[in-house]
C-alpha cells in the first residue's frame, strides 16, 4: 500500500486491515490497493456491495450511510521512477550497480504490466495491457488539481470502468484514469448519491515513489478532498485481489514479549540467555534444609584470649619480642 497517500489522509481517522471482517463495517472510507493483478472474485464485490448499501452502526443499523471504496489497480511499478531518482546521488562504488538496477527497471517497464483479464461485476473490466504512456494533459473533474507536464501519471488502458462510472480525470485522449460510481442506496441501484466507488487505474500518482513529485501530491490531495468531510474513518485495506471473507475479527493476544523467542535469531540467542540466567540465579539460591542451632562464642572464655594475644605476637616475627613479653608477664603477674 502506500503510507505516504496514507499519511496525505492525516486529518482523518486512519488504520490498516487485512480481511473483510466486522471491523470493516463502521469504516467510512477503504482504501484498497491489491497485491495482485488478478480480478476480484464475485463474492468479494457482493461483500463489497452489501457494505457500500447497508449501515453497520448500531445507532443506525440497516439505515443508509455514505461509504466509499477506492480501488486502486495493480498495473503500475514505481521501480524505474526510483532508480531514476537515485544515479545522482548514487555512492561511487554503486553506481554501475544502481545504472544496471535502472536498465532493468526500464526493460521490465517497456514489457507492460501483467494482468488477468477478466470482468468485475458493474465495476470495471482487466483488459490485456496497452504500452504504458505518460499522460502530458489532464481533464476532468479533478483536472485542476495538479499539472499533468510536471507530474509522473501513466496510462496502460488495463482497468476499463464500467458504463455506470463517470470520470473525474482523464488523460489527453480522453481515457479515464480516475472514475467514479455512485450508488443509489434508496433504489439498490448505481444512480443519484450516497455511497459511492471510485475506481484509479494505477499508483503512478498514489505510491510512495511518486508521491515524491509535488504535483503527485496535489493530485492525491484533490482526490482525498474529494472525499467529503473530515473526520472520517479510512481503513487501508492490505490483501491481494481475493482477501478473506470472515464473520467475525481475529483475536489478539496481548503482547507480553514471548514473541521475541520465535524470531529467528533472536530467540535462540534469548533462550541460552535464559539458560544462563536460570543458573546463575540458581547459584545465588539459599540452601534449604533442617535448621540447626549454631553455638555462640563465649564471651568470657579466657583461652581465647590467649589465642588472640598468640596471634597477634606471630604476626609480630620477633621471637625474642615474644619471649620478653612472655617473661615480664611470668615475673610481675604470676611472680614466677
Amino acid at each position: 500500500r502506500s503510507r505516504s497517500f496514507a499519511s496525505s489522509c492525516s486529518r482523518r481517522r486512519v488504520r490498516s486491515w487485512r480481511l473483510l471482517s466486522p471491523s470493516l463495517h463502521k469504516a467510512d472510507v477503504v482504501v484498497w490497493f491489491p497485491t495482485d493483478s488478478k480480478p476480484p472474485p464475485a463474492e468479494v464485490t457482493g461483500w463489497f456491495d452489501d457494505w457500500l448499501s447497508y449501515s453497520y452502526d448500531d445507532d443506525y443499523r440497516g439505515l443508509p450511510q455514505e461509504k466509499v471504496l477506492i480501488y486502486v489497480g495493480r498495473h503500475y511499478d514505481a521501480e524505474e521512477l526510483y532508480w531514476a531518482s537515485t544515479q545522482a546521488s548514487a555512492p561511487a562504488a554503486l553506481k554501475q550497480e544502481f545504472a544496471k538496477r535502472l536498465s532493468s527497471a526500464k526493460a521490465k517497464s517497456a514489457a507492460g504490466p501483467s494482468a488477468t483479464p477478466g470482468e468485475v461485476a458493474e465495476w470495471f473490466t482487466l483488459e490485456k495491457a496497452s504500452p504504458t504512456k505518460r499522460v502530458d494533459k489532464f481533464s476532468g473533474e479533478l483536472a485542476g488539481q495538479a499539472d499533468a507536464s510536471k507530474a509522473t501519471v501513466q496510462h496502460n488502458a488495463v482497468v476499463k470502468p464500467g458504463a455506470g462510472l463517470v470520470p473525474l480525470l482523464l488523460d489527453d485522449n480522453g481515457r479515464p484514469l480516475v472514475s467514479e460510481a455512485v450508488f443509489d442506496l434508496g433504489s439498490d441501484d448505481w444512480g443519484q448519491h450516497e455511497s459511492r466507488l471510485i475506481v484509479v487505474e494505477n499508483g503512478s500518482f498514489l505510491l510512495n515513489a511518486p508521491l515524491v513529485n509535488r504535483e503527485n501530491r496535489q493530485l492525491a490531495g484533490g482526490l482525498i478532498a474529494h472525499l467529503g468531510a473530515e473526520g472520517k474513518e479510512v481503513v487501508f485495506l492490505e490483501a491481494d485481489s481475493a482477501p478473506t471473507i470472515s464473520e467475525k475479527d481475529p483475536e489478539f493476544a496481548t503482547p507480553n514479549g514471548l514473541q521475541f523467542f520465535r524470531v529467528w535469531p533472536i530467540g535462540a540467542v534469548l533462550g541460552q540467555a535464559a539458560a544462563l540466567g536460570l543458573v546463575f540465579a540458581m547459584s545465588l539460591f539459599p540452601i534449604f534444609g533442617v535448621p540447626r542451632r549454631l553455638q555462640k562464642p563465649s564471651l568470657t572464655d579466657f583461652g581465647k584470649h590467649v589465642g588472640a594475644l598468640a596471634r597477634l605476637l606471630a604476626a609480630t616475627r620477633d621471637r625474642a619480642y615474644a619471649r620478653e613479653l612472655l617473661g615480664k608477664y611470668f615475673s610481675e603477674v604470676k611472680k614466677e
